[in-house]
């Protein structure tokens, strides 16, 4: 008898282990986003030379991760309306794995530095150069004849004897073929440069994109680096995607022309940096009020687009906050603001 008993209670460890361990492992398609902080860029964003800044630029992350089963469980009886679960598929792209996934927001946060260096050092009459590298190869359609040849992080510099220096150049190339039609590329990936014959097809129904019938069944990203002189050093580690973009702008600025918009203020803000001095939305504003209100942070910029500012200056007041928001549609509107 105490025999069974000692094997039922094994039997019973065993199992609870297992389940256990299950509810760790198993990840679930949804994901977990929840505040971050707000982290200065003192020694993650320099120019050569530069004047230094008096205060801070913050960029300001969030926490967003798959969730297994406890996380789930967490964030859905909580209670904290700012820790959320969202859907796997309004994070990833079809059929998207985490190598892609974390390709695509290494790339992302890359060309943010980018586009934040070239805004920078024009506006503060530098004179920066743009070199378009090619089309970034971010993802692949299942099913479609390039899934077998293409792979995440080639790099496309030509097709059918034309350079290709952007995914727009790509696109335009790619209108007028029809499915059946091959098309000859030529290829970075790693450090060889290779030729692929690929013909178009069809989209599947549910991935026609952008008014798009056929293609190449890739997502096709620009590849691109600028030259500044003084250099700029970027050491931002951990942190994907572009929302950085327009705090990493006015970093360089105020480091490049000595202006002082800073006048020793801890200034954060979110929003992606375009080419053209545009601030672009990013999503997750509810969290980074949060996290830029627990950190102390007194000025924090908020991009107009998308209702962004809105929901920001709505998530401040539900918290309480006494931070300043102010809406931006471009990088003047920011620099303005603070030379005022």
């Amino acid at each position: 008898m105490q025999r069974k008993k000692r094997l039922f209670l094994q039997a019973f460890v065993i199992i609870a282990v297992v389940i256990l361990a299950a509810c760790y492992m198993i990840r679930l398609p949804y994901f977990v986003q929840s505040p971050g902080k707000a982290q200065s860029m003192t020694r993650l964003v320099t120019v050569k030379g530069g004047h230094p800044v008096n205060g801070d630029y913050s960029l300001v992350y969030i926490y967003l991760g798959q969730a297994n089963i406890y996380e789930y469980l967490w964030a859905k009886f909580d209670g904290n309306k700012y820790t959320t679960l969202i859907n796997e598929n309004e994070i990833k792209m079809p059929n998207e794995n985490d190598q892609a996934y974390n390709l695509r927001q290494e790339n992302y946060m890359d060309e943010a530095q980018q586009s934040a260096a070239y805004t920078a050092y024009k506006e503060a009459g530098k004179k920066p150069k743009l070199i378009q590298q090619g089309a970034l190869v971010l993802g692949v359609i299942p099913g479609m004849p390039g899934a077998r040849t293409l792979k995440t992080g080639d790099l496309i510099i030509g097709m059918d004897h034309h350079k290709i220096k952007s995914s727009a150049n790509l696109v335009a190339l790619l209108k007028n073929m029809r499915p059946g039609d091959k098309v000859n590329l030529t290829i970075i990936r790693g450090k060889q440069t290779i030729q692929a014959e690929i013909p178009i097809s069809r989209f599947p129904k549910n991935m026609a994109g952008s008014g798009e019938k056929q293609g190449l069944g890739i997502y096709p990203s620009d590849q691109f680096k600028v030259q500044v002189a003084p250099p700029v050093r970027f050491n931002i580690k951990n942190i994907g995607g572009p929302s950085a973009g327009l705090m990493m702008t006015l970093d360089i600025y105020d480091q490049l022309t000595g202006q002082d918009l800073a006048k020793g203020r801890n200034i954060a803000g979110t929003g992606t940096i375009e080419l053209d001095g545009s601030v672009g939305p990013i999503g997750g504003i509810e969290e980074k009020i949060v996290g830029a209100d627990k950190s102390g942070v007194k000025i924090f910029f908020a991009p107009v687009a998308d209702h962004e500012y809105e929901a920001a200056e709505k998530t401040a007041k539900a918290i309480g906050s006494h931070m300043k928001i102010v809406p931006v549609r471009t990088f003047s509107d920011a620099k303005n603001y603070l030379l005022k």
